[in-house]
């Protein structure tokens, strides 16, 4: 099938050949008809990518200052390489999609061939979550229902806003958003002041009952408000514009009556004018989009699309003028480059039927002329397998054949096949599984998946990389431990930091030292969005066995026998899971693992100390060792050296090992006694023993 990517780095608009989706629980299986461009946030995105990196800087002030607390915790090339990354990932482009049902198999209400919204891309098949898919009535079109999204964006302004029907209200920015959020706060009975530059734009908000004002540098429109508005400001302001001035919000707020509302829908600069607030006691409120993938949420996206639907087909809400062109879907490319046209409102993009839409597998090259290759295969293609792992593969000497990448999203697939120089992608792994070619997989998909996917994978007779964790629970490292025993298989946990140069190196200078050792590691983690999937216990299982797993793993090969206790001294209570344990070995050996979220980002990311009885070795952030009292641990020290973890070396070692029928670097016992330790750990209250 195709889809449309955008690349952020040159800015080039691409309609690819991607694998097509295949049905899953939670998400449905869509037959695209009709997908309509946003102006607003896909045109945003095209500018980002043509412009040039002082431009991108300047567009987005946050992304800098993230990138120099980077700077300050892991140096200057780490944070280069982290830009360049990103910006060569395209995204998948659009959010407005109506077609029809192909699977829908945790959404008894959906019939196949029911007509459908949802926020699903500009693709041919699109996968989406139950909760942003709604039915299309029988007597809306899809050319009509297309506009969905866009109209349920306006709406959740408009709930959030809250005034009731009968007020005086402001739309300010009139593009497609505002001239649905027009229509929308007309058909519920207020009454609607316009504010744009666009004169046009401002004759097609008053063609639907709006009064408006065309905005140009020597008039303000303030005075004709309070005048329409009796002299007492308008009950509140649906901001939809998009620029980065922060005029518009301060003009909004001196708009408002007392206790008026002003609701952020578009982007606009936010310094805001503390007097133009305090005046009227005025508040302020940024809208979620459509609203929450959560049917259960008040202001869901379902019960957002519901409405609108509900309002188009009464027919008191109505699309007419907001098409500005109908492009078929092969003129994708054609479609942005009209984005810039004056006058342009909405760009259409209707879908027929193509050959082999549904296939689930997409040849990028030919395979290689000898059978003997090592031929492996990725199953997911997040961040961490286009940042980390495909460059640590691609380091390799001889380099491994990848032949396939997998993802339930056909277009990240290719995005990271194509860095990977892969011979094709894929959205059906069980059939990656099948494939006797394929002798090795590395599994970087989400946590709750890891336990499912190498169990499969070992009994499918193929040699198993999992990136960390193994599993989430301990009835799964069982399961896992009786597949490993059947197949006879390398199996390999990501635990890279054991690899790392600088502990290779401190590893062999602690075996020549006598007697128990304590070891101390402090971890800056930082923070993450309250939503984030690793801080799900269903998906992400949390920080500790996710992430602080490699710590222990890390203590456990400098001490070099097993971890006898565990026990939690502290635990965050942010939701974060921070944490500070202490472990203690069957030498006699002592360890404290400072899992921390609220340190300063200029602080390292990671720091370790090692001490005896007089002396002491500490790493900081994997670039340079040193040890005080005592000798040969002095390495590294170069300020604009990028930490070495370990990938590289750690996935070299398993290549080495699986073509030689030798066993994997780790142990397997090692692995699984890591594993427990860490599953305990995420679920242990302070000062309790396991």
């Amino acid at each position: 099938m195709r889809q449309v990517l955008q690349h952020l780095g040159s800015g080039r608009t691409e309609l690819a050949h991607v694998p097509a989706p295949g049905p899953l629980a939670g998400r449905v299986l869509i037959q695209a008809s009709h997908s309509l461009v946003s102006l607003g946030t896909e045109r945003m995105l095209v500018e980002f990518g043509r412009a040039g990196w002082f431009q991108k800087a300047r567009q987005q002030p946050e992304r800098v200052r993230q990138v120099w607390r980077k700077i300050q915790a892991e140096g200057f090339w780490p944070a280069v390489q982290a830009i360049r990354s990103k910006l060569a990932q395209p995204i998948p482009m659009g959010y407005c999609n109506v077609g029809r049902v192909v699977a829908a198999p945790t959404r008894p209400d959906l019939g196949l061939g029911d007509r459908v919204v949802s926020n699903g891309p500009h693709a041919e098949v699109v996968s989406v979550a139950d909760g942003l898919v709604e039915r299309i009535p029988d007597n809306v079109t899809d050319e009509d229902a297309v506009f969905t999204p866009l109209a349920a964006i306006a709406l959740q302004g408009v709930r959030l806003m809250g005034p009731p029907p009968g007020e005086r209200v402001v739309v300010s920015g009139l593009g497609l958003i505002g001239q649905l959020a027009v229509r929308l706060l007309v058909a519920q009975g207020y009454e609607v002041y316009g504010l744009d530059p666009d004169p046009d734009k401002c004759l097609a908000a008053e063609r639907f009952g709006a009064r408006c004002f065309t905005l140009h540098a020597s008039a303000d429109p303030l005075p004709d408000i309070l005048a329409w508005s009796e002299g007492q400001g308008v009950a509140g302001v649906l901001i939809t514009a998009s620029t980065s001035a922060s005029e518009p919000v301060n003009l909004a707020a001196r708009c408002c009556r007392r206790h008026g509302k002003v609701v952020l829908v578009g982007v606009v600069g936010l310094q805001l004018n503390r007097a133009d607030f305090y005046r009227n006691e005025v508040s302020f409120q940024v809208s979620q989009s459509y609203g929450s993938a959560d049917p259960a949420d008040v202001y869901s996206a379902r019960s957002n699309f519901q409405a609108v639907l509900t309002l188009m087909a009464q027919g008191r809400l109505s699309t007419e003028g907001l098409i500005s062109e109908r492009l078929a879907f092969e003129q994708a490319e054609q479609a942005y480059g009209a984005l810039h046209r004056k006058g342009t409102l909405g760009l259409l993009l209707a879908y027929g039927d193509a050959e082999g839409l549904f296939a689930q597998n997409v040849t990028l090259q030919a395979s290689p002329s000898t059978s003997t290759a090592h031929q492996v295969a990725l199953i997911g293609a997040g961040n961490f397998a286009a940042r980390t792992l495909v460059p640590a593969l691609m380091a390799q000497s001889p380099r491994p054949v990848i032949a396939q990448v997998v993802s339930a999203r056909g277009a990240s697939a290719l995005i990271v096949a194509r860095q990977a120089k892969a011979l094709g992608v894929s959205t059906d792994w069980p059939a990656v599984l099948a494939d006797a070619a394929i002798r090795t997989v590395f599994l970087s998909t989400r946590h709750h998946l890891h336990a499912r996917h190498t169990i499969a994978a070992l009994h499918a007779g193929k040699a198993v990389w999992v990136e960390k964790p193994l599993a989430l629970t301990e009835a799964d490292l069982t399961e896992i431990a009786q597949a490993h025993a059947a197949a006879g298989q390398p199996l390999m946990v990501g635990f890279n930091r054991r690899f790392a140069p600088l502990a290779q190196h401190v590893a062999q200078r602690l075996r020549q030292i006598p007697g128990p050792k304590h070891f101390e590691a402090t971890i800056n983690a930082g923070t993450l969005p309250p939503d984030h999937w690793l801080l799900d216990p269903q998906v992400g299982g949390g920080r500790i066995v996710g992430e602080a797993c490699h710590f222990v793993d890390l203590f456990r090969f400098w001490v070099g026998v097993p971890i006898a206790s565990v026990h939690a001294t502290y635990r965050g209570a942010d939701g974060q899971d921070a944490g500070r344990f202490s472990l203690e070995f069957a030498d006699g050996s002592t360890g404290q693992i400072h899992y921390l979220t609220d340190l300063a980002p200029s602080q390292p990311k990671e720091h370790f100390r090692i001490s005896g009885a007089d002396w002491e070795v500490e790493i900081d952030n994997w670039t340079k060792c040193r040890g005080r009292g005592i000798g040969g641990f002095n390495r590294g020290g170069f300020w604009m050296a990028s930490p070495d973890k370990g990938h590289r070396w750690a996935i070299q070692a398993f290549l080495r090992a699986v073509p030689a029928g030798a066993a994997a670097p780790i142990p397997f016992d090692e692995l699984l006694e890591v594993s427990r330790w860490s599953i305990r750990m995420q679920s242990m209250p302070v000062s309790s023993s396991p």
